[in-house]
């Protein structure tokens, strides 16, 4: 993959994050009700105008479909290799999402129950720890990658739910396109296609963004196919994707949403399509230029975005229910004053170091997870995806989006 790419995907991936976390956070400690009938600062404007749910969810969205880039445009080069893939991509796949989503599960599990009863009477728990959003059954169902789809999230946890759809896309997609991997045995090529189309229906049923958001992570994946790009200018692919984020920021909301519900997927397709003609042009384009993408940085800040991603809900509402006890019952829902930016921006900063320390324990391992997993695997002669028909055995590792495929993130 071109560096320039590779340090693109990097930087969106730790905005898009950051945004998220900006998003929640203003939306749990900062009240700008007034935002339209009192002056405020030029950078309360622009704070209000980025930190929103439409841009919010347009990062969720990039999320998808740089997750379908990476992970399912690697599925995609293999099977055209002719390569036995799918037992490495598994490993990959289950330990790069439960490496992370386990010890999230338990650490919203600890906040939310000490949350709850050190601070019963906080409106940050009012609503959100709804009947039955700790018990057995949600969390299996959370274990298993069905929250959002067939149950709800754990506990506080509510981003949890885009992490389920990736899973079962992670599952399905390749599943779905054995048919062409003729060096493995008709009998797994067919059955995997069948087991996918079962899977699909079933994951189905349920009114979720599970089919909606497939839609746009295939075309991420898709993307990889494309033999050159539409627009051979970065500058130009960048301010028409721009251009078309910036409406969609101010018209897909209150009342037009509510008339045209429909409205919501289209601005999805578009900006999505518009992304990936990014991307598509950044793969093919001059290697020179844009040295904002050069910093280290980067890379360094995605390689805990996915923690971030996955922990900064359930620690926000306790930041903010702890905050209560200090500032008062309910302080957070007074238009915002000087106090409540200062707790905001103290409690997004103590998430995004906590991310980063949750990080040391879990996406930083996950190497290790991979090679726990190989063991298992070896020990009980489980080889049998691992085997095709004719010819070696060669391991995911060598797809040249390897390094960028086992450090998506997912949200």
């Amino acid at each position: 993959m071109p560096f320039l790419l590779s340090q693109f995907l990097d930087a969106c991936r730790w905005i898009g994050a950051l945004l998220v976390l900006s998003v929640h956070a203003t939306n749990i400690f900062v009240n700008l009700a007034d935002i339209m009938s009192a002056p405020h600062s030029a950078p309360v404007y622009a704070w209000w105008f980025v930190v929103s749910w439409e841009l919010g969810h347009q990062a969720v969205i990039g999320f998808f479909v740089m997750s379908g880039f990476l992970v399912g445009g690697a599925v995609i080069a293999q099977i055209r290799k002719g390569k036995g893939f799918l037992q490495e991509y598994l490993i990959h796949r289950f330990a790069r999402i439960y490496m992370v989503t386990v010890p999230a599960i338990l650490l919203t599990i600890l906040l939310d129950t000490t949350g709850h009863t050190n601070f019963a009477n906080s409106a940050a728990y009012a609503s959100s720890l709804l009947p039955g959003h700790l018990s057995a059954d949600v969390v299996i169902g959370n274990l298993t990658n069905l929250q959002g789809i067939w149950t709800t999230w754990i506990g506080t946890n509510g981003p949890l739910w885009s992490l389920a759809c990736e899973f079962w896309y992670y599952i399905t997609f390749p599943l779905l396109l054995l048919p062409f991997a003729r060096n493995y045995s008709p009998v797994l090529r067919y059955g995997g296609f069948a087991l996918a189309i079962g899977l699909m229906i079933a994951l189905s049923i349920p009114s979720s963004f599970f089919l909606p958001g497939y839609s746009l992570w295939a075309m991420g994946a898709l993307a990889t196919l494309v033999p050159r790009p539409l627009i051979r200018s970065r500058w130009l692919a960048l301010a028409i994707y721009a251009a078309a984020v910036i409406p969609i920021r101010l018209l897909i909301r209150g009342p037009l949403l509510e008339h045209y519900p429909w409205s919501l997927q289209a601005a999805d397709t578009l900006t999505t399509l518009l992304f990936v003609n990014l991307m598509v042009t950044l793969r093919f384009g001059p290697t020179h230029g844009w040295d904002f993408l050069r910093s280290k940085l980067h890379r360094t800040f995605a390689d805990f975005s996915f923690s971030l991603y996955c922990i900064h809900v359930p620690l926000l509402l306790f930041i903010c229910a702890a905050s209560e006890q200090l500032l008062g019952e309910g302080w957070n829902k007074a238009l915002a004053t000087p106090t409540h930016w200062f707790v905001m921006t103290a409690a997004m900063v103590t998430a995004i170091l906590a991310a980063f320390g949750f990080s040391r324990f879990t996406e930083a391992k996950t190497l290790a997870a991979r090679g726990v997993l190989r063991m298992a695997l070896a020990r009980f002669g489980t080889d049998a995806v691992a085997a095709p028909v004719t010819g070696a055995v060669e391991s995911s590792n060598d797809s040249p989006a390897k390094t960028r495929a086992e450090s998506e993130t997912v949200s």
